[in-house]
């Protein structure tokens, strides 16, 4: 039987200013990425899983590998967001407070995260490990916007070359590649940027015109 490797995460959009905020993911070969990570499944939705035939990579991951034929019963219960992580918070306290030092502690009530929607890639995963294997993504994005003092600390951390947190343009993320610093910009970060553009349009009540 044929399957499918998918990975599903939780992706935010830090703006600060006029730049926004990214990683460079050494997991992905030195990548610039938004911030967030894969998402948790909980113990309720191993029974959902295991009749989908889904084989986990690793603990509670959403990042796994299923028969392609279950693929659009997965995408349906991955859209109810039921029996899953449904924020970012976890894994954004693990890379700004832990991985990056950004930040002392997570500033409860210091950033505000709003969902923006979910959209899908299929690309080949340049992820230690599964390296090189073509992947479906399901990608949960999240604008975030931080209170001026988280903020102030973000981008003083951003500005240290030592740091692995960058800031770039909206146009570099669309161009796919950051001339600064000569890396390319990861696929989710350009979804990221047309998924929060449309909301807002909606928002807003305009609706820009299709190329």
């Amino acid at each position: 039987m044929k399957t499918t490797r998918v990975s599903c995460a939780a992706l935010c959009l830090i703006k600060l200013g006029r730049l926004y905020l990214l990683e460079i993911n050494k997991n992905r070969g030195d990548v610039l990425t938004p911030l967030g990570g894969a998402l948790e499944f909980r113990p309720s939705a191993r029974v959902v899983l295991d009749k989908l035939g889904a084989v986990c990579e690793k603990g509670a991951d959403l990042r796994l590998s299923i028969p392609v034929d279950r693929l659009p019963s997965f995408a349906a219960w991955f859209r109810r967001r039921v029996q899953r992580e449904t924020n970012p918070t976890r894994e954004m306290r693990e890379e700004l407070v832990k991985e990056h030092r950004a930040l002392p502690r997570w500033p409860r009530g210091g950033v505000d995260i709003t969902f923006r929607g979910t959209t899908v890639g299929i690309e080949t995963t340049t992820r230690r490990g599964p390296k090189g294997t073509l992947t479906v993504y399901f990608w949960e994005g999240f604008e975030c916007r931080c209170h001026p003092d988280v903020a102030e600390k973000l981008h003083a951390v951003a500005q240290d070359r030592g740091s692995r947190l960058r800031l770039v343009s909206r146009r570099s993320i669309l161009n796919g590649r950051d001339a600064a610093t000569k890396l390319s910009i990861a696929t989710s970060a350009r979804k990221l940027i047309r998924l929060t553009g449309k909301q807002q349009d909606l928002a807003s009540g305009h609706q820009r015109p299709t190329s």
